[in-house]
């Protein structure tokens, strides 16, 4: 296939999906397939070896001052400064506000498309694809639906959007373009020939949300690259004798919304029970310098009111950091304050064969459904989230079995190539309908 596929980068964050949209990619190229990555917004940083394009396409500057500032954004000769690599890098490095209550108006002009403020630069991104051919152009979220209509007229191609955990953004958006976005984004969602859901629950939350019947809707599931993770399942783990440390993990964002301070609570909860062996806490992960002052709460709380549990965070770490961070830890655990609608930090542990305790909500249930590699919270309450935790930390052979079950399966069911697999069939039957313009 002739396949045009777009990621929205991040900037200088690891972004979730922007691994998950480089390794879909790299696979798809492997397999023979036609296809280009293109950045949008920002330069899009992955973990692993990058096949986007270095152009960034649709800049978040431009796009921005002909938001805000439209005399201003109608000076063409800035756009090549604008443009280039080098000022995207420095705007990726320089900018903190991913902030959904500070994006509400620039969230509408964008899915406005080329019939609001940003017609000029929606303009332009397809007039540098025009004369090109594709089987299937590929959005990477619905926040990008009001470019489906132009590619799909521009590039007489059918359009494919994915639905990659946008919801989170949505919700927290003011409730006045809230629902000014989900109206367009629904009118718009005419325009799109097929959506491709990450996970069954986000996939079924969002179509609903957005009123596409489930005809239009595909699962392409998550799947992890399995190189460099442990070959084996860690059948003899490093138990330690009587009173070793339980070593447990988080790999997440460091934000509120992830669950940090949750987990913190949790733990110091466990750590009040008589049988409780030593713990260790330790965090990895992107952090805004905005969020210093929430590490240190968290710190601090748990110094308070659990003094002998060790605490360290790690920073922001590069894939073979994160793999041995990952299998490190006796178990990794992200109580999310929201329903997650992926699961990728709990895919990459149990690819390293490490057991998770995540919440009973969003994506979590359908994936340790089918590979049975951790244990299911009630709730993220302490109480709740601090039982999940002992019945893995306090039985040192279940944690075993459990990690190595995890292991195995989940290269069954969410390997990179059972990805690709589904993408292909997915892709091939959207490229066989008729294009929507």
């Amino acid at each position: 296939m002739r396949l045009l596929t777009f990621t929205a980068g991040a900037g200088g964050m690891y972004c979730g999906s922007c691994i998950r949209d480089n390794a879909l990619a790299r696979e798809l190229r492997r397999r023979g397939h036609r296809l280009r990555l293109v950045p949008l917004y920002q330069n899009a940083r992955s973990d692993e070896e990058s096949v986007a394009e270095r152009r960034v396409r649709l800049g978040g500057v431009p796009l921005y001052l002909q938001h805000a500032a439209p005399l201003l954004g109608k000076i063409r000769w800035l756009d090549p400064l604008l443009e280039s690599s080098a000022f995207v890098r420095l705007a990726g490095r320089l900018s903190s506000s991913t902030d959904p209550a500070k994006l509400g108006p620039l969230t509408i002009t964008t899915l406005l498309g080329d019939r609001g403020p940003a017609r000029r630069a929606v303009r332009a991104l397809c007039d540098s694809l025009a004369g090109e051919e594709f089987d299937l152009v590929v959005l990477p979220n619905s926040l990008l639906l009001g470019l489906a209509a132009p590619l799909a007229r521009a590039l007489d191609a059918p359009v494919g959007v994915t639905f990659s955990g946008e919801d989170l953004f949505l919700s927290r958006l003011p409730e006045r373009h809230r629902e000014a976005a989900l109206a367009l984004m629904r009118e718009a969602a005419q325009s799109v020939t097929r959506f491709f859901g990450v996970t069954e629950y986000h996939a079924r939350d969002l179509a609903g949300r957005l009123g596409v019947p489930a005809d239009r809707v595909s699962v392409v599931r998550l799947g992890v690259d399995p190189a460099g993770f442990p070959e084996d399942d860690r059948a003899e783990p490093s138990l330690g004798g009587a009173g070793a440390p339980v070593r447990i993990g988080f790999f997440s964002r460091v934000a509120p919304e992830k669950g940090l301070d949750r987990l913190a609570k949790a733990v110091a909860v466990l750590a009040g029970e008589e049988a409780a062996p030593p713990l260790r806490l330790a965090a990895a992960g992107w952090m805004s310098p905005a969020q210093r002052g929430y590490l240190e709460s968290v710190r601090r709380r748990l110094a308070e009111e659990a003094p002998g549990v060790e605490f360290e965070y790690r920073g922001e770490l590069d894939r073979a950091g994160k793999i041995a961070f990952l299998a490190a830890a006796d178990l990794v655990a992200i109580p999310a304050a929201f329903p997650e609608p992926k699961g990728l930090a709990a895919i990459e542990a149990m690819m390293a064969g490490t057991p998770v305790v995540v919440p009973r909500e969003g994506a979590y249930p359908a994936l340790l459904d089918r590979t049975e590699g951790g244990v299911l919270a009630r709730s993220t309450s302490a109480d709740d989230f601090a039982a999940a935790l002992g019945q893995l930390a306090l039985h040192p052979e279940r944690r075993r079995s459990v990690g190595a079950r995890a292991h195995r399966r989940v290269r069954e069911e969410h390997s990179l190539a059972r990805m690709a697999d589904d993408a292909e069939a997915a892709y091939e039957s959207a490229a066989a309908a008729p294009a929507t313009a």
